[in-house]
């Protein structure tokens, strides 16, 4: 699959907004120009040659976050004492502002992923996984409706895209590990409906069989995208903001693609 649905459709692609962010570390979008937090950092270095340091930060008061990868790499230079420096970064506005299912409501599902992600647990919040997962599309930037529960089909959530049109979505809230069966009867509902593209969602994990069903199935014109339990709850966590957004959360969803600068500086 060469286009993955499960992340953000658009960035923050202006590099002078973005210096100016990297720069002074302030929030874009608040007129009062609210600091934004480093909520998750880290840094490499071999000691001599390459440093990367990579950091999200995160706006406190509307959610907007950034993240950037300053590199110095020194292993090609020619001129002693002399590193190439290269910036990217990326950012983006969370759209979530309409209530999504209270707080004990969410922390009961986070809790039950958590779980699932070890093999046990409950499954006593199913019915709240299907909202959230819709709002995690709204997040992401796309029209989606959640369909009737026990009368879907199999399918949970559909996703209005503009290039691949309905794009199907099953949600499965569950302990254990997902099979192929389920992914042939995704791919069942997708050809019986002139579907290409769908997600398979789950609060665990994949079997490894699926993966290599996912193969046959693109070679067959069906794209399946799978999303386990690690990528939902960190894409949850953003959507929600419950906590400050880590790392690995950001960087699942978007990339820092945006080049800031780019130049020969003395070390």
């Amino acid at each position: 699959m060469t286009t993955s649905i499960w992340q953000y459709r658009s960035y923050t692609q202006s590099a002078p907004l973005l210096t100016t962010v990297f720069r002074n570390s302030t929030c874009p979008c608040c007129a009062n120009s609210s600091n934004l937090t480093v909520s998750d950092r880290e840094d490499e270095s071999d000691g001599s040659r390459y440093s990367e340091y990579v950091k999200v930060m995160c706006c406190d008061l509307c959610g907007w976050w950034f993240v950037s990868r300053d590199t110095w790499d020194s292993s090609c230079g020619s001129v002693p004492d002399r590193a190439l420096r290269t910036i990217t970064a990326t950012g983006a506005a969370l759209r979530t502002f309409s209530a999504g299912p209270d707080d004990s409501q969410l922390a009961l599902l986070e809790s039950e992923i958590e779980s699932h992600l070890l093999g046990h647990g409950t499954s006593g919040a199913w019915a709240a996984l299907e909202d959230v997962t819709k709002g995690v599309f709204r997040e992401f930037g796309y029209d989606s409706r959640v369909t009737a529960r026990s009368k879907d089909g199999g399918i949970d959530v559909i996703v209005d895209h503009e290039e691949f049109g309905d794009v199907y979505a099953q949600v499965k809230h569950t302990k254990n590990k997902v099979g192929v069966r389920v992914l042939r009867e995704l791919i069942g509902t997708m050809a019986i409906n002139g579907a290409t593209n769908s997600l398979l969602v789950t609060s665990s994990s994949f079997t490894r069989g699926v993966k290599k069903e996912q193969v046959l199935a693109a070679q067959r014109g069906f794209a399946v995208e799978l999303v386990d339990g690690s990528r939902l709850l960190a894409s949850l966590n953003l959507t929600y903001r419950r906590t400050p957004p880590s790392l690995s959360e950001v960087l699942g969803v978007a990339k820092p693609n945006v080049q800031l600068i780019w130049e020969e500086v003395e070390l």
